[in-house]
């Protein structure tokens, strides 16, 4: 369900990521950096325009791919790719009319919201890194109630526990991911808003 991991696993993912593509092979691309790369898209998309997140993914990871032999680095590749996407984005948002205020916004404005979109996207990837550490039990919590969506009645009934036994996991959960944090104001921040 989960990987266990530590920021030397999640370099060792990424470098693995990075020699796999300059030999050509994407499958490890896929396996680690899609769901983020979707979910990057998806957010800037808007939910209006979610449904064009794939296409702007894919046409970043073909312009990679063709231009694979010029990265130097791991973070070179994925600040190429989140790049590619966000302009991806932008070209889909000025070719829809009801988007065009945006658009207009000097182009300073618009770097400044990528930054800002960049940070959120690694603050949430720290997050989830965070919970793939955690016990079993509050990873399957945070899956199917956060990730899946479902009630936390459902939850419960599905962990075959009781409602106060969740309610009990998850301020655990909480609580054990908020200690991690603790020095980190927009970590807080981001558990407050996704967890509550």
């Amino acid at each position: 369900m989960f990987i266990f991991a530590d920021e030397s696993y999640d370099m060792v993912r990424e470098e693995t990521v990075y020699t796999d593509f300059k030999q050509g092979k994407i499958d490890s691309l896929y396996a680690e950096m899609y769901a983020p790369m979707m979910s990057y898209a998806a957010r800037f998309l808007t939910n209006d325009y979610a449904m064009m997140a794939e296409d702007t993914v894919q046409e970043a990871i073909i312009k990679a791919y063709q231009t694979r032999g010029t990265f130097s680095t791991p973070y070179q590749l994925k600040s190429f790719l989140f790049t590619c996407i966000h302009n991806n984005c932008i070209s889909v948002l000025r070719k829809v009319s009801s988007h065009q205020n945006y658009v207009s916004q000097p182009q300073e404005v618009i770097e400044q919201e990528f930054s800002a979109s960049m940070i959120e996207q690694e603050t949430i990837e720290m997050l989830h890194a965070a919970i793939r550490e955690l016990p079993e039990k509050y990873q399957q919590l945070f899956e199917l109630n956060y990730e899946q969506g479902l009630k936390n009645e459902e939850v419960a009934r599905l962990l075959d526990i009781s409602i106060n036994g969740f309610n009990k996991r998850k301020a655990k959960m909480i609580s054990l991911l908020r200690e991690k944090f603790k020095d980190q104001e927009l970590m807080q921040m981001l558990i407050t808003v996704m967890l509550g």
